[in-house]
């Protein structure tokens, strides 16, 4: 009788004993399938992330180096879709919908692509000279410049989300075109004056182009005329002078069409 007692005693010990590994082996299995759940979703989550940044990256390629001839630290990287974004600013003064929807000329992108490299380079010399950097007031007047040069701000916002770009890349542009504007106002300054002289040849040689125009009124426009060419060839000898200094390396070819 006893033995049998025991017998019953071992196998209930033996079943608690079971029940308790069979629970302890379904609380693993929830553990793990909780774990595993967690660690798919969060895979899920990521890789969803990860397309929604694709998404919005846009495909891109270098147009030009400046500064050196591989992508490093301390090289300017010029990209075809700032050609792009610069050229089609351009366009938007003189029709918008062209400036959309249009295939862009080669010889457009081609003098875009100049003028970028030309940017870059006072960009450069600038920091090298520690030429004060512009100020926020000064980054907003230029990009004014570019909203006012578009005919509004629609028309900018129509382009950036045509092109799948963001309101930075305006930003960037503001920014570059303040940085070379103030180089240029330190370092031009004396090189635009135009003189009365000057000012009084043009307009005796050229007096037909501003007939019913009262004179005071054409002196003014030909003094600012005047003062846009110095400054331009100005430009154009400085970034011969940097180019011929700094690696450039141009990867884009915009043939003439």
């Amino acid at each position: 009788m006893t033995t049998l007692k025991t017998r019953a005693a071992s196998r209930s010990r033996s079943g608690r004993v079971l029940r308790w590994l069979g629970a302890c082996a379904s609380l693993c299995a929830a553990v793990c399938a909780a774990v595993c759940a967690a660690v798919c979703a969060g895979g899920a989550q990521l890789a969803r992330a990860d397309a929604t940044v694709a998404e919005v990256v846009r495909v891109d390629g270098v147009a030009v180096l400046v500064g050196g001839t591989r992508p490093s630290e301390g090289v300017d990287v010029i990209l075809r879709s700032d050609v792009e974004l610069r050229a089609r600013l351009a366009l938007l003064a003189d029709d918008p919908e062209r400036a959309l929807r249009a295939q862009l000329p080669a010889a457009l992108l081609s003098a875009t692509l100049s003028e970028l490299i030309g940017e870059a380079l006072i960009a450069r010399e600038a920091e090298r000279v520690q030429i004060t950097s512009p100020s926020a007031a000064d980054v907003q007047r230029e990009k004014q410049r570019l909203i006012v040069g578009a005919h509004g701000m629609g028309n900018v916002e129509a382009l950036l989300s045509h092109l799948g770009a963001a309101q930075l890349e305006l930003d960037v542009v503001a920014k570059r075109r303040a940085v070379a504007a103030a180089f240029l106002s330190a370092n031009l300054e004396g090189a635009m004056l135009v003189t009365d002289n000057e000012v009084e040849q043009r307009y005796q040689a050229d007096q037909a182009s501003f007939a019913g125009l009262d004179p005071a009124r054409a002196r003014d426009l030909i003094r600012a005329s005047l003062r846009s060419e110095a400054l331009n060839r100005n430009i154009e000898r400085w970034v011969r002078v940097l180019q011929a200094r700094t690696p450039v390396r141009v990867l884009a070819s915009y043939g003439e069409s």
